[in-house]
């Protein structure tokens, strides 16, 4: 059953790949991209690395110095039927496909997958996450549609040097 379950979602990863093709190759991504670039980096909030990549992270800081670790600027990307914003500083920058000739994304499914191939674009640490609906077919069979697509800045509560937490009195 598993390897069934693997087939299926590879399958489906490769069918998402192949809707989304048109739009990552679109005039629309090239400007998104080229704003994420514009917007530039910064230095490494220390708390967005995640639990698993600290002890790389602490490596890499100590051979360049944590001035060398960066991260984008962009704070939150969402994407949705009608278009992709970015946040950045609380100002919000919306690329409507509308504004590029295109119609609004019906099958929203593919944006996660959309979402994954900013991300690889993105310096630092991102978490994606989705909001969906439900869908109740024949059969008594429900089926999860998304509806938005939430690509955040990760950020950690625990403390970035991996000794244990101290706590500290505010007052």
């Amino acid at each position: 059953m598993g390897l069934l379950q693997k087939i299926t979602t590879k399958t489906g990863e490769a069918r998402a790949r192949e809707k989304i093709r048109p739009l990552v190759e679109s005039r629309m991504m090239r400007d998104i991209l080229l704003e994420i670039g514009q917007r530039g980096c910064e230095q490494l909030d220390l708390q967005s690395v995640p639990m698993e990549q600290r002890a790389r992270a602490e490596r890499l800081a100590a051979e360049c110095g944590t001035a060398g670790l960066k991260q984008s600027v962009v704070d939150e990307l969402q994407l949705d039927a009608a278009g992709i914003s970015l946040l950045v500083d609380g100002e919000k920058t919306t690329f409507l496909y509308a504004d590029y000739n295109y119609e609004d994304i019906e099958d929203t499914d593919c944006l996660p997958a959309v979402a994954q191939y900013l991300v690889r674009h993105l310096r630092g640490y991102y978490n994606i996450s989705r909001t969906f609906y439900t869908v109740t077919k024949p059969r008594g069979k429900v089926e999860e549609h998304t509806r938005m697509v939430f690509v955040r800045r990760h950020h950690e509560l625990t403390p970035f040097d991996p000794k244990p937490a101290q706590k500290t009195k505010l007052f």
